[in-house]
């Protein structure tokens, strides 16, 4: 059975396609990661909740600032305007609802980068919680690079071998 990137390392090979396309490999992976992206995590739905009260309560303050600029000042309304203009900007709630999203595209892009496919947004945010890796004796979690690391021949066995 080959899979897409399979290495021939000599001579021919004579194949039967079984999938292709939406049923390919690489497609079950694309359509892994969409719904991986698409699926809001614990963190990104407090992030909204925050920014649900947020954003009128910095309307708001906006609101009664340039008002009162406006009819305890002496300026006018440009200066009203701009004082309006720059709460809102200074208190910007839009972090709260683009940080969340971005720190997870780009730890999913990092892992990515690794090999390391990323099923959902809870695993990246699950992680960090990690205290320890166990490892059976056969090392399940692998680079995915064979090497041989030692040679330990048998006692019986001359140099030469």
């Amino acid at each position: 059975k080959l899979i897409g990137a399979t290495v021939n390392g000599a001579g021919s090979i004579t194949m039967l396609v079984e999938h292709a396309g939406a049923d390919s490999t690489l497609s079950k992976i694309i359509a892994i990661v969409e719904a991986a992206a698409s699926k809001r995590v614990k963190i990104q739905k407090l992030a909204d909740t925050v920014s649900a009260y947020f954003v009128p309560l910095v309307i708001g303050i906006a609101i009664a600032s340039s008002l009162g600029w406006f009819f305890l000042g002496s300026s006018g309304l440009s200066v009203a305007v701009l004082v309006f203009v720059s709460v809102v900007i200074i208190a910007c709630p839009c972090a709260f609802g683009i940080a969340t999203p971005a720190a997870l595209l780009v730890g999913s892009g990092k892992a990515s980068e690794n090999g390391i496919l990323i099923k959902s947004g809870e695993v990246v945010e699950l992680a960090g919680k990690i205290k320890a890796i166990i490892l059976d004796k056969t090392g399940t979690i692998t680079v995915g690079k064979p090497s041989v690391t030692d040679i330990i021949p048998e006692a019986t066995a001359s140099e030469g071998e």
